[in-house]
C-alpha cells in the first residue's frame, strides 16, 4: 500500500473514531410511564438526579435503583469522572458527553469552575432544565457569579461542609441548607 493509500486509510480511520464519540450513547428507556418533572435528593456526600427516567448519582450517593449515570466530581489534578454501565470515562475541560433514554436527551459538559477546578454542567432533553455541579466549595459572596458564569444554570449543586446543597439559579430563592436537605428537591422543565 502507498503513501497516499495509508495516509486516506488514516484519515478515514481517524474520522469513524471522531463519528463515533460525537455520537449520542443510547440507554434502554424504561417500561414505566415517565414522569415529566425532576427532583434532586441529597444522599451522603453526594446528590441523586431524577428526570424524565433518568437516575444519575453524583459523588457516591446511593440508591435502591440502579443509576443510569454514575458521576465523581473532579479533585485536585483529575477530571470528573463519567460511568454509563462498563463505559467509564474521564472528562477533561470542554468535553462533552451526551446520552440518550427513550425520548430525553442528556449532555454532560466539564466546564471550568469559578476556582478553576471542572465544573460538571447537566442539560437535559432540549433546553428543558440545567444543573450545575461544582469540584470546590465556593464562598457564599460568590454565590450570584455562578447564574452569569454558567449561563441559563437553572440549579447549583454546591459543595458545602463536605455535602451537597441545592441552590435554585435565577429565582431568588435561597440555598436549600439543614434539615431541608433530607426532603428532595422538585424541579421542572423551564422554558426559556
Amino acid at each position: 500500500m502507498g503513501k497516499t493509500a495509508m495516509a486516506a486509510m488514516a484519515a478515514l480511520v481517524w474520522g469513524i473514531c471522531l463519528a463515533a464519540q460525537a455520537a449520542p450513547l443510547r440507554l434502554p428507556a424504561g417500561k414505566e410511564p415517565v414522569a415529566q418533572g425532576g427532583s434532586v435528593t441529597a444522599a451522603a456526600q453526594g446528590v441523586l438526579i431524577r428526570y424524565r427516567g433518568w437516575l444519575l448519582a453524583v459523588d457516591g450517593a446511593a440508591s435502591e435503583q440502579m443509576p443510569d449515570v454514575l458521576l465523581t466530581s473532579a479533585e485536585a489534578g483529575q477530571a470528573p469522572q463519567l460511568r454509563v454501565g462498563t463505559l467509564q470515562r474521564a472528562l477533561p475541560v470542554w468535553a462533552a458527553f451526551e446520552l440518550i433514554k427513550g425520548s430525553t436527551r442528556l449532555r454532560i459538559t466539564a466546564l471550568p469552575g469559578p476556582d478553576e477546578m471542572p465544573a460538571l454542567l447537566l442539560d437535559f432533553g432540549e433546553a428543558d432544565y440545567r444543573i450545575v455541579i461544582p469540584a470546590a466549595h465556593i464562598e457564599r459572596q460568590a454565590y450570584p457569579l455562578l447564574a452569569q458564569r454558567f449561563p441559563g444554570a437553572d440549579l447549583a449543586l454546591l459543595l458545602q461542609d463536605g455535602r451537597r446543597v441545592m441552590l435554585p439559579l435565577g429565582s431568588g430563592r435561597a440555598p436549600v441548607f439543614g434539615e431541608e436537605q433530607a426532603v428532595p428537591y422538585r424541579f421542572a422543565k423551564v422554558k426559556r
